[in-house]
């Protein structure tokens, strides 16, 4: 039987849910949760990576770009480098400006990232993640939710319509994660966020004895390897802010005996912990 690209890409569906399915059972013992906003603001728009063929520590530590309601954007910054070792966690940069949240949401709008049911067409590639896009108007409206398989992945996206709109969905990431001046009108550069709350996986590890330093383990509790994530307590947060300078990939923490690396993820002001991300 000849294989069309219409049941190609019927195949291609399937193989994606089973894969993503597989990849959620082996991430969290809590399930996934859409994100919680506290009360008087809410997320109006959030772009992050889920999904995909890859490690679960990796998984865990992709973190969103996010624009709130009152309109601060925070956005993880995209460090390609070839030193070792590098940061032990992403830098963020933030910037807040009200007015720029209709205009980005209406750009939004423009390129079909409001409409749920749009067909952005399947590429023939496999394992690769998805764009989640998460949109919300107004306090009291609905929020939209939904993924773009393999976005940047587009070049054997047909038909050409298909393959503008993906365009067209990337170009808008890349002008809201850079602050472009077309959605963002105020002359203020973006300045550092620093995070304050902190979640984290540990597994043991086998330290670079070249380049690595092994610091005490900061908390109350012993390490230990799991596979869902873990918050830090208040106590554990300060400590860990205070040390969080001097750390980079190659640092490792002992505890109980054992070397361990850890892999850390901030909390975003709309998360209330592990329950709340999205992955």
């Amino acid at each position: 039987m000849k294989i069309t690209s219409e049941i190609w890409m019927v195949i291609m569906r399937i193989f994606r849910v089973l894969t993503v399915f597989g990849l959620l059972l082996g991430l969290t013992s809590s399930g996934v949760a859409q994100a919680t906003t506290p009360p008087g603001r809410y997320v109006s728009l959030l772009i992050q990576d889920t999904g995909g063929f890859t490690l679960q520590e990796y998984a865990f530590s992709r973190t969103p770009t996010v624009l709130y309601s009152d309109g601060l954007l925070i956005v993880p910054v995209k460090v390609h480098t070839m030193q070792y070792p590098g940061q032990f966690v992403n830098a963020f940069l933030q910037k807040r400006e009200p007015a720029a949240v209709p205009r980005i949401l209406d750009a939004a709008r423009k390129v079909n990232l409001m409409d749920p049911k749009f067909d952005w067409g399947m590429p023939w590639i496999v394992d690769v993640s998805d764009t989640t896009f998460v949109t919300q108007i107004s306090a009291k409206a609905p929020q939209t939710r939904f993924s773009i398989y393999a976005l940047g992945y587009d070049q054997d996206v047909q038909p050409k319509s298909k393959l503008d709109a993906r365009k067209a969905a990337s170009k808008f990431r890349d002008k809201v994660e850079s602050f472009s001046s077309e959605l963002m009108w105020t002359k203020s550069r973006p300045t550092v966020w620093k995070p304050t709350k902190w979640l984290y996986m540990a597994s043991e590890a086998t330290p670079d004895t070249s380049v690595t330093k092994i610091y005490k383990w900061i908390g109350s509790k012993p390490l230990q390897w799991t596979q869902y994530c873990m918050e830090m307590t208040a106590a554990e947060n300060i400590k860990f802010n205070s040390l969080l300078p001097k750390l980079n990939s190659a640092s490792r923490f002992s505890s109980n005996g054992k070397t361990w690396r850890l892999t850390v993820r901030p909390v975003y002001p709309h998360e209330t912990g592990c329950q709340s991300l999205i992955r």
